[in-house]
């Protein structure tokens, strides 16, 4: 079967040229003369690299990369970029959201097969590597599908490769910001991983509860260490409770995170009473009120997010819950507003 080519071009003259040479060499080539009708054409040609001119009408090419990365279906997709001269900060752009090379006009025959190749090479080792890798990690536990891992596992090798082809290119200033996202994506996966093990032992998970005074402490301290910086307000009068402190911890900090990674108003809004602390946040995710089912493997409104863990966060902390004779439940209320709500043995 040919490698499929979507060539996407405005130029008439430069497209034909280019998918003469492609052709020439065996490719399949599917054109676009630009970056909404090359959108269009994936659904339907699923190709396995992308050529795509930076200035365009309509959509241009680093809006198009975007918006294809945005599909965890082609988070792996190589992506090149054409373009008449190139720049530091279009190549820092460029890199960031995830292209492979840039070529410059006016290409020669050669670069250009040669940049395919290599792209193509890139592509193939990266897929060898992930399966290896995620399969290395899903040994013990087949309930986990390989796809779960495979997005920030991605995304911190591609992370690492562009910081090794970026020397020279980009500033000292650029590559520490490369490096610190790929740090955060470290610190992702090692999330997701953690969880896993949890999972893998919950049902022999133990509670050692101890009373703890001040659940607005508790709530102040983490929400202080959040690495989040959006607002909150807690409401209503402070209480004590029996619980796991480790696991009250964990499910805190699971339920803080959540509201502040999904909030679209202001601020996020706690309230506390006897029993009960309540975590909103404004949404615009859901369209109906409803209440959301707790399970494990599964994540908020999936299709809008990157799979970058593995929905399993709000299940421990239903789990964790169960286990200290508390309540975990999740609604979108009648103005729309996404709770978390945990009711607590408070005697």
């Amino acid at each position: 079967m040919k490698i499929k080519i979507l060539l996407v071009e405005d130029e008439l003259e430069l497209r034909e040229n280019i998918k003469d040479i492609l052709e020439i060499h065996d490719f399949e080539v599917v054109e676009a003369d630009n970056g909404k009708v090359g959108l269009q054409l994936f659904e339907n040609h699923n190709p396995d690299i992308v050529i795509s001119d930076v200035m365009m009408p309509i959509m241009d090419g680093f809006e198009f990369l975007k918006a294809v990365r945005k599909n965890e279906q082609y988070i792996n997709l190589p992506f090149l970029f054409l373009t008449a001269k190139v720049e530091k900060d279009d190549v820092r752009k460029g890199m960031e959201t995830g292209a492979e090379d840039y070529l410059t006009k006016p290409i020669q025959a050669k670069d250009l097969i040669n940049a395919v190749n290599t792209s193509l090479n890139k592509k193939w080792n990266r897929d060898m590597w992930l399966q290896h890798k995620v399969e290395e990690v899903l040994a013990e536990e087949r309930k986990v599908k390989y796809h779960e891992l495979r997005t920030p596992l991605f995304g911190l090798n591609s992370l690492l490769q562009i910081i090794k082809d970026s020397f020279g290119v980009l500033s000292e200033e650029h590559l520490m910001e490369l490096l610190n996202k790929a740090i955060a994506a470290g610190d992702r996966l090692n999330i997701s991983l953690l969880n896993l093990a949890r999972f893998q032992t919950i049902e022999n998970v133990m509670t050692e509860r101890i009373w703890l005074p001040s659940v607005k402490e508790f709530l102040v301290r983490i929400l202080n260490n959040s690495s989040s910086k959006q607002k909150y307000k807690i409401n209503g009068l402070d209480f004590g409770c029996w619980f796991d402190y480790k696991q009250f911890e964990f499910i805190t900090e699971e339920l803080i995170a959540n509201s502040f990674k999904f909030n679209s108003g202001d601020y996020v809004v706690i309230e506390l009473k006897k029993q009960m602390i309540k975590v909103c946040n404004q949404q615009n995710l859901f369209e109906v009120p409803q209440k959301v089912e707790i399970k494990a493997f599964s994540q908020i409104i999936r299709k809008y997010f990157e799979q970058q863990g593995l929905g399993l966060g709000l299940y421990l902390a239903f789990e964790y819950a169960k286990k200290n004779q508390a309540n975990l439940s999740i609604t979108v209320d009648q103005q729309m507003v996404f709770c978390a709500e945990l009711t607590l043995l408070t005697e």
